[in-house]
């Protein structure tokens, strides 16, 4: 499996630029770094292409919904837009796996690489996989 290709499809899938990503020591899983504009991911999942996969599409689903904030004027993109302005905040851990952005990275990682990459995704959290579920089901034509 070529982490590298997948980095090309989800990219198309989303209809954004390609980013570079980069394997580094980093504490959370993976991040988008904006003004450097590249994904960066945990260098403990280097081996491991499941997660490798979750990292990207999580990332590249944060990227794609900065592109749409700052294209579309609806309620999506405010609701989005409203979440984005909270990061500036301190938020707990659960105020901030509270955030529609975040959910509907979530979701869409588990939509995406499921469907088209027939790799299975579940979330270690019972209710927010729920939660992710129910997300797809209501909004699976932004995916």
């Amino acid at each position: 499996m070529d982490i590298k290709a997948l980095n090309k499809r989800i990219s198309n899938r989303l209809g954004i630029e390609e980013l570079e990503f980069k394997f580094e020591d980093i504490k959370e899983d993976s991040l988008l770094y904006l003004k450097e504009n590249y994904i960066g991911i945990n260098k403990k999942y280097e081996n491991n292409y499941l997660e490798s996969a979750k990292c990207l599409a999580h990332e590249y689903r944060h990227a794609f919904q900065i592109f749409y904030i700052n294209i579309y004027q609806n309620e999506r993109s405010n609701d989005w837009r409203k979440d984005f302005s909270k990061l500036n905040e301190t938020l707990s851990e659960t105020d901030y796996i509270e955030l529609e952005i975040e959910l509907d990275a979530y979701a869409f990682t588990k939509y995406y690489l499921e469907k088209f990459e027939n790799l299975s995704v579940t979330h270690p959290n019972k209710s927010y996989e729920k939660l992710i579920i129910n997300y797809i089901l209501r909004n699976s034509e932004i995916f």
